[in-house]
Formats: C-alpha cells, sequence, structure tokens
C-alpha cells in the first residue's frame, strides 16, 4: 500500500478539450439513463463538485469524476470545475480507485476490478472495508466476482443472473460455474410455444450448490490434516476451498451444512489415494 501524501490542490474552471478519462478507473459500466439524468440536472445547476484531475503532458486526467465529465458533455457544457492535485502514477490510481467505490451506483463487475486492484497494491481486505465504508465479508465476496467465467460475466452484465446469483457462483470452480449457471434458470412450456426461460431465485442456486458441490468432510474416508495424501494440494487445513477455513467468502454456503469441500477432484484424487494406501501400504 502506497503512503499517504499530503496533497495540495489549485481548484479551477477547465475546458472538456482539455480533460482525458483515466485508463485505471475501476469503472467501466455507465447506466445511460442514469448519465441522462445526471446531464439534465447539471444543465440546470451546473457540476456542483469538481473533478478531481491532475497534470498530465499538455492536458488532465480525471483521477475522480468520469461520470460527471460525461454528463457534462451531454449537457453541452464547455468547461467544468476542477481540482488540480499532483499525484505520481500509484496514487492517482489509488485514489480513483477508492473515491469510485465509495459511491453507490457502482455495478459490483467494476467494484471487484476495484478491489483486486487495491489487493495487487497491498491492501488488505480489512483495510479496503476501512477505506470504503463495507465490512470485510463483503470485499471478500466482492473481489471474488473478478474470477468469474466469461460466460458468467456476459449473462451478468446483462442482467440474466442477478448480483446474488454471481456472488455464489463466484465461489464455485470454473468448470462448476457453468453447470451452475444453467441451474439458475427453469424452461416452462405454455399452450404449445417456445420453451420459456425463468431465472429462479438465488436460494435455489444455494440449495443446488449443497446437493451437488459441497462434500462433508466428516464423511471423507481420509484426514484433512493429512497433508501428505496429495501433496500438491496440501491438507485440507489451510485450503481456501474449505467452507470451514475461509469463512468471509463462504459464509452464506456454509450456514446450513457443515465444515464442507468445494474441490470434487481433488476430494475424488484424495479418496483414491486412501484407498491405494490401504490394499496397498507400501504407496
Amino acid at each position: 500500500m502506497t503512503a499517504t501524501v499530503a496533497m495540495q490542490s489549485e481548484y479551477r474552471n477547465l475546458p472538456l478539450l482539455t480533460l482525458t478519462e483515466s485508463p485505471a478507473n475501476p469503472r467501466r459500466t455507465f447506466d445511460e439513463s442514469a448519465l441522462c439524468e445526471l446531464a439534465e440536472s447539471i444543465r440546470t445547476q451546473g457540476v456542483l463538485s469538481p473533478l478531481l484531475v491532475r497534470p498530465k503532458g499538455q492536458s488532465y486526467e480525471i483521477v475522480a469524476g468520469a461520470r460527471r465529465y460525461r454528463a457534462a458533455q451531454l449537457a453541452g457544457l464547455d468547461s467544468v470545475p476542477v481540482r488540480i492535485v499532483e499525484l505520481t502514477d500509484a496514487q492517482a490510481l489509488e485514489t480513483s480507485i477508492v473515491e469510485n467505490l465509495q459511491r453507490r451506483d457502482v455495478h459490483p463487475l467494476d467494484e471487484a476490478t476495484g478491489y483486486v486492484s487495491l489487493l495487487h497494491l497491498d491492501y488488505s481486505v480489512e483495510q479496503i472495508a476501512a477505506k470504503c465504508g463495507k465490512s470485510p465479508s463483503y470485499v471478500a465476496a466482492r473481489a471474488r466476482l473478478a474470477e468469474l467465467a466469461p460466460t458468467i460475466v456476459e449473462a451478468f452484465a446483462k442482467d440474466e443472473i442477478g448480483v446474488g446469483h454471481a456472488l455464489l457462483l463466484a465461489k464455485l470452480q470454473a468448470e462448476q460455474q457453468e453447470e451452475g449457471l444453467a441451474a439458475c434458470y427453469q424452461e416452462t412450456y405454455s399452450n404449445g410455444g417456445k420453451p420459456k426461460r425463468i431465472l429462479l431465485p438465488v436460494r435455489h442456486l444455494q440449495q443446488w450448490i449443497e446437493h451437488n458441490i459441497l462434500l462433508e468432510l466428516a464423511t471423507a474416508s481420509f484426514s484433512k490434516e493429512d497433508a501428505q495424501l496429495v501433496p500438491e494440494a496440501g491438507s485440507c487445513i489451510q485450503c481456501p476451498k474449505r467452507t470451514g477455513h475461509n469463512t468471509l467468502l463462504f459464509a452464506e454456503i456454509g450456514a446450513n451444512q457443515p465444515d464442507s469441500c468445494m474441490l470434487c477432484g481433488i476430494w475424488a484424487i484424495s479418496s483414491l489415494f486412501r484407498w491405494l494406501r490401504v490394499v496397498t501400504p507400501s504407496v
């Protein structure tokens, strides 16, 4: 995490033509209708909150305020109020991410990008939570959305599944996510017409995961403390896919079931190796 630096700033009005958006902005999704509403507000009241910018060559890079910048363009403004601050690349990235994540209208996928970027800047989950006014479990779950398979990301971006479905699917392995996505829907037929796909409630997906993915460790034929059974995987004790170990991530899934394993493949290999030890003691 970069050190906090006292920032000297200057307030001015700058032409829109001198401003550029930052490629590091975690916000990738802009709601067009909300943007038009903001543009209408700007037409009547102006830009009430200055954009945060930094000098970048012959222009100024927007550190915070890309949405206001776009709305000002729609409103037909020539210039906007800004706060000019000298920032390094690392400081600008950090400031942009935190400022955007503190807003309420950020898409969960953009949230995930921002949280992961902060983790790469050596923030802890707890530090991110404190800066953004969220709980550690919220941050951990949202960051996990960055690991969604492309087909799941597409479905979520198109509102074909809700955030609750996406959060549950993000806890699964990539190959399990595809199966889980299919389990989110039910096809219905009426009057001999074409089948209609209906999105099922989040609780249905949670039950599907508990019945089809989770494997209760108490029923395993091997010891979860055995780190030598599958050396590449290690023991179950420190495994991030054990619900009892990663309680921040698996709070919802593990609530109705004892300590469980999310890795069907490792479970199968461990069971096989345990069986081989029994029938062939030298193994």
